[in-house]
């Protein structure tokens, strides 16, 4: 269609582009002139202008009705996953992503977004049917082709993996740091240890500075590296966000949160108290803890962990930083409590943290913690072969 063809195309453009500038009392007041309230792209940008607002509910509805205007227009149903998504309809979103795929076989922006969904929403299924098919249509794509190797790795396919990671290196990746890696990992994973080493070795000497693959290559020697990268821990967690919760209480029977509420009420019957949550997450603590009469912080690398902690309203605030970086920037005593539920798992050496958690607690405070308990003959910890750190109760009481 021609801009000529359409009397509100040109608006519509200056309305999506304000939207995306952030200059929304432009956007709303564009939108107010329109006549065309029941046009499809005007309830998107309507819808997207309340998301960007915190309006969830009102984007929601605005998406619904565009969706349904132009059932059809991939745009349509993408923007009505992530919304969907955003308040935790992920079996809905996944149909809407879906639905915009349809609409749109052939276009890698929606099928990227259907993947993103599926593995925000945790259905794998989705995602990896949505991986398959982009490998079909756009063969030998690197960043697909890399997608559904680390999705393999993630759901344990390891004899699939490496074969993935193998044919690669003959389609003229032998130079890739990324696939040597990863087949090193696959391999060490199988037991097939001696191959596995020296394919993380290559990929070393491709990409001297790789914090995850000298973690990697580290882990494989028996070695145990001082913490896991954070690279390596914001991805692992940003990619469980969607079913963290439900993996952990209701799969895992995960009871920290509950005892270390129930030690809490001891000291503090009333919750008067600063929080300091460190790798906060989804915010599991602050539901079973409720709202405590002072502040609640939350510290966590994971943006998307972040996104639904947020959801559930009762932290007082909440930072995207590594726990040392939140430490060494908060001001001495200001606490009576920290929490580190399920955190040092992904941290050798803590003798860091548990200085500067000190240092930022009021006087008589109390710091709550768990661990994975190693024997005290193993040292001060040790990194398991599910690459999650055990600590001696010896060196942990020494601390």
């Amino acid at each position: 269609m021609r801009p000529s063809d359409d009397p509100i195309l040109e608006a519509l453009h200056a309305i999506d582009m304000a939207i995306a500038e952030k200059r929304y009392a432009s956007a709303q007041s564009q939108l107010d002139s329109l006549v065309q309230r029941s046009d499809a792209r005007v309830l998107l940008l309507r819808g997207l202008l309340a998301r960007a607002l915190g309006d969830s509910e009102g984007a929601l509805a605005a998406l619904r009705l565009s969706a349904t205007a132009a059932p059809e227009w991939p745009r349509a149903q993408v923007e009505l996953a992530w919304t969907l998504l955003a308040l935790d309809h992920t079996a809905e979103a996944v149909q809407a992503a879906d639905r915009g795929v349809a609409a749109a076989q052939s276009s890698k922006p929606v099928r990227e977004a259907a993947v993103a969904i599926a593995a925000a929403a945790g259905d794998t299924v989705a995602q990896e049917r949505h991986l398959r098919a982009a490998q079909a249509l756009w063969p030998d794509t690197p960043a697909i082709e890399n997608a559904l190797g680390v999705f393999l790795m993630a759901q344990q396919k390891m004899t699939e993996a490496e074969v993935h990671w193998r044919c690669r290196l003959g389609r003229h990746q032998a130079d890739d740091p990324l696939v040597l890696g990863n087949l090193g990992v696959c391999l060490v994973v199988q037991g097939h240890v001696v191959e596995g080493i020296g394919f993380l070795e290559q990929a070393l000497a491709r990409d001297p500075g790789n914090a995850e693959i000298q973690f990697q290559l580290d882990a494989a020697r028996g070695e145990s590296p001082a913490s896991q990268p954070r690279e390596m821990v914001q991805a692992l967690f940003d990619g469980y966000a969607g079913k963290f919760d439900r993996h952990l209480v209701g799969g895992l029977k995960y009871r920290v949160p509950r005892r270390i509420v129930e030690i809490l009420r001891q000291r503090h019957a009333d919750l008067r108290l600063d929080i300091l949550d460190l790798g906060c997450g989804t915010g599991l603590m602050g539901v079973y803890l409720g709202h405590v009469s002072g502040s609640l912080v939350g510290v966590d690398l994971s943006a998307r962990m972040l996104q639904q902690a947020q959801r559930h309203n009762i932290y007082t605030s909440l930072h995207q930083q590594d726990l040392l970086d939140a430490l060494r920037e908060t001001v001495p005593g200001s606490f009576e409590c920290i929490i580190a539920a399920d955190v040092f798992v992904y941290v050798g050496d803590i003798s860091t943290a548990i200085a500067g958690c000190y240092r930022v607690l009021r006087p008589g405070g109390c710091m709550i913690f768990s661990c994975e308990e190693a024997g005290d003959t193993e040292g001060a910890f040790v990194l398991r072969p599910s690459k999650r750190y055990a600590h001696s109760r010896a060196s942990i009481e020494a601390l």
